[in-house]
């Protein structure tokens, strides 16, 4: 597979940049407008940029990794980081629903935190599409961000696949949304999809696979996978700013 990695340093700073406070947010890669989506019922925040005839669709993860630092000082901070962001964001609510009101025959299901998330901001990102026509169309998020992305990239394309000249998703140490049927239907309705998984990140083998949850292709690994501090590195690799330093040195190399 051949990867933009111009593109995908982009969308990685894009993810970095939604980070912050998001009232007084400008990002770097937008030349026309920016439009920010947030709702503080599922505390879901999400930008709509555009550059011409392009789109970019950004979703900030959770709230914490703002405030993370690359590498954790105590025992305590990866505790604090398993219980707020594993188990209560991820793992907790695991059940797996079918979110549309016509009868699933597919067997497609998905997560049902990530539904909620993303069906909170699902209209107004609609009602910014639905009007446009020919435009390339590129999805991209950062761990939590990541799965609401991936959610968002197959409703788009599935909902308004015939106007769009194409869509692409960047996912950064994303979860995984669904079962064996999503993963089909999506990898056959966005196969430009690039998937990155940072060294040992822990977060993109989440849920677990015995929970009968599958991950979407392509899966494109970068940085390395030893360290010395193996529980560590679990969790420091997942940090955008790991996913940001690689790419922008592939971008380079990919220039030259």
């Amino acid at each position: 597979m051949k990867v933009d990695y111009v593109k995908a340093f982009k969308c990685a700073v894009s993810c970095q940049e939604i980070y912050q406070d998001f009232s007084k947010l400008t990002f770097s890669d937008c030349n026309d407008q920016q439009i920010l989506i947030s709702k503080d019922s599922t505390d879901t925040q999400t930008a709509i940029l555009t550059k011409a005839s392009e789109i970019t669709i950004v979703f900030r993860g959770s709230n914490s990794y703002f405030d993370w630092k690359t590498n954790f000082d105590t025992k305590q901070n990866q505790k604090e980081f398993d219980q707020t962001i594993i188990h209560q964001e991820i793992v907790d609510q695991n059940e797996k629903v079918y979110p549309y009101n016509n009868k699933n025959s597919s067997g497609v299901l998905m997560h049902r935190g990530f539904v909620n998330a993303y069906f909170s901001v699902r209209e107004q990102i609609h009602e910014y599409i639905k009007d446009k026509n020919s435009v390339n169309v590129t999805v991209t998020g950062h761990s939590l961000g990541g799965a609401l992305a991936t959610l968002c990239a197959v409703d788009i394309q599935y909902n308004f696949g015939n106007q769009l000249s194409s869509i692409e998703a960047y996912l950064f140490g994303a979860p995984k949304v669904g079962n064996k049927s999503f993963r089909e239907s999506y990898n056959q309705r966005v196969p430009n999809t690039y998937r990155f998984i940072y060294g040992m990140d822990l977060i993109p083998e989440l849920p677990r696979w015995w929970q009968g949850y599958q991950p979407v292709d392509q899966e494109l690994r970068i940085g390395s996978r030893f360290s010395w501090n193996f529980i560590s590195s679990r969790f420091n690799n997942h940090a955008i700013i790991k996913y940001i330093d690689f790419l922008k040195e592939a971008s380079i190399s990919s220039r030259s």
